[in-house]
Formats: C-alpha cells, structure tokens, sequence
C-alpha cells in the first residue's frame, strides 16, 4: 500500500482537493472525519464530473468536497492479502481502497498502480504479453469527433480507446480523463448558450459581398489523445511491462506486430484481475 495518504475532510473546497492532487501528481484523495476514519474517495474524475449540470456555473471553491466524493467506499484491513485487494478492486469496480486499522482508522491507500508493481516484482517470468492481452477494445481514428470518442468509452470496460493511423498503427490514447478535462469547456460553453463557435468575415461570392461565417468548436482525437506511446510485442515478458506501466504511470499499453500494427493491449484492469487469481 502507499502510505502516507494524502487526505481532505468534507467541508474542504474542490479548489483544495484539485490543487492537492495537481501538487502531489495523484489522482485521487481519501476523505476522513475527525476521527481520521475514511468516509470517502474523491478523484479528479469526481471533480470533473461535479462541474456538469446544476454545478456548471460555480467556481471549485465554491463546492465542499461532500457534494462531490464517493460515499459508499470499500475498504480493506491493513492485514489483507494483495489478492484480497485485487478481487475487491475487481468486484467492486474501484481503481482503490483506503485501508484501515483496527480502529477503523485510515493506515494507507492501495491503488491499481500499486497491483501492478507488485505483478511486476513477483511474476516475472510466468506470463507472455500474448497470454494477458485483450483484442477486443476501442478504436478510432485521429479525426473522429470526442463526441464520439464518448461513447466508445462509455460503452466499453477498458474506459479507453486507442488511436490508429491509415496502416492501423497506435498513434494515442484517448482515456476518459482525457475526455473530460477537454469536455468540459465545450459543455459549459453548450449550457451558457454562447461561445458554440466563431465567427469570421469572408466573401460570399454568390451575393458579392461580406458575411459572417461560423466555426464550430469541436475537438477531435488528436486534439486530446496522449501521444507519448509505450508499446509492447507478444512475446515479451507480462511483467516487464507491468513494471513499465507502473514506474510511467500509464493505463494502457498498445500491443503491436513486427510492422507495428495494432493487435491488443495491455491495461491496469486486465493485471489486476490477473493479480485476484495469481499473487
């Protein structure tokens, strides 16, 4: 487990949460009472999403961290096995767990990131990058709209989807962070009811004179997709690339050919279900 957690209590600002996370390079906090008991999770996710509908217009310091956290949290006793951690990850839908005392009292934080090192020091060896990989996920090309990117993630498990050029080669990787942070100007801009587009003077030539011609703002993927691509082939060590996706912090590794086409990947989901039934 990761320890020390870096905490936040509910009555704190989303302002405060958010720059905590940027400060720390993490991607979520444990919210805990006076009794330094854990009573919830927020990620950036969490603050990202609070920002949509009735919220769209009040500034993050504006909006207590209660509004915006996960309630019904699962945690897990410090003495727990890391397969026990896996297999709640797994069953619960959950990227991490606080884990607890035998008071109740918050000791730490197990994320997917830290399954994966431990894949990574403990099954080297065992498994080929052929034997863990998915062939069925996302994909996209550069041009497509995020529109249509959201659906793509919202529709699969992988919560990702990668990006490939004419010849099918990984470009980028869209992932619903990704989404989201380059969503949200868009929504606020569809919800003011302005700011939809811009406009330009041109020349009609048809009526010979100057009109107003819109351009609509619509990001597409290769505005927002993570370019900065680890790769892997099928016959490298599991773990070997475990350990990469850990140390680079990364999702999701592409799995390519001897031409470097497309032919799986390799995400933190798929280690940890792995990790519920090997470690």
């Amino acid at each position: 487990m990761s320890s020390p957690v870096y905490v936040v209590k509910p009555n704190d600002t989303l302002a405060h949460a958010r720059n905590l996370m940027l400060k720390k390079d993490i991607g979520r906090l444990v919210v805990v009472n006076e009794s330094e008991k854990p009573v919830g999770v927020i990620t950036m996710t969490d603050i990202i999403d609070s920002l949509y509908g009735s919220n769209y217009y009040r500034p993050l310091d504006d909006i207590k961290v209660s509004e915006a956290m996960s309630k019904n949290i699962i945690t897990i006793d410090q003495n727990k096995s890391l397969r026990t951690a896996a297999s709640l990850m797994m069953r619960h839908k959950v990227g991490g767990l606080p884990v607890v005392d035998k008071d109740g009292k918050l000791a730490g934080i197990i994320t997917r990131t830290d399954v994966v090192r431990a894949y990574g020091d403990r099954y080297e060896g065992k498994l080929k990058v052929l034997d863990i990989m998915r062939t069925d996920f996302p994909k996209a090309s550069p041009t497509h709209s995020i529109y249509y990117l959201a659906k793509l993630i919202e529709s699969s498990p992988v919560r990702k989807v990668v990006i490939v050029d004419s010849d099918g080669r990984p470009i980028g990787v869209v992932s619903k962070k990704d989404l989201a942070f380059a969503y949200m100007p868009s929504a606020l801009f569809m919800a003011r009811g302005k700011d939809r587009y811009i406009k330009n003077k041109v020349v009609d030539p048809l009526k010979d004179k100057i009109v107003s011609l819109r351009s609509y703002l619509v990001p597409v993927a290769e505005d927002i997709m993570s370019k900065e691509l680890i790769t892997a082939k099928g016959d490298e060590d599991s773990a070997a690339v475990a350990r990469s996706m850990s140390a680079e912090r990364i999702g999701c590794v592409p799995v390519i050919d001897d031409a470097g086409k497309l032919i799986g990947i390799v995400t933190k989901q798929d280690i940890v279900q792995l990790a519920a039934r090997v470690l």
